[in-house]
């Protein structure tokens, strides 16, 4: 027994035997993404070109941010000239 040192109470963990919340919901999230159609099959979910949209997408928001990311920049430069500009005269 310490000064310093409390004691913790312990903690009812109990495990599932027969029935596994986590994989429930995995299932569910599974079905969800994955809708039955008419015929009674499951759809894919992922379609043909889909990578190749997901990179464009990905390319262009990427050069977007590095254009904002530059302006930023460029503001910051110039103005910290405008105020040594201004210091100095």
């Amino acid at each position: 027994m310490g000064l310093f040192n409390l004691y913790k109470s312990k903690t009812y963990n109990y495990r599932y035997i027969y029935y596994d919340p986590e994989k429930e919901e995995r299932e569910k999230k599974q079905r969800e993404r994955n809708p039955v159609n008419e015929n009674g099959e499951r759809e894919p979910i992922l379609k043909k070109g889909v990578f190749r949209e997901m990179a464009n997408k990905n390319k262009n928001y990427r050069q977007e941010q590095i254009r904002k990311a530059n302006m930023r920049l460029i503001i910051i430069i110039f103005s910290m000239l405008v105020v040594l500009w201004y210091l100095f005269s």
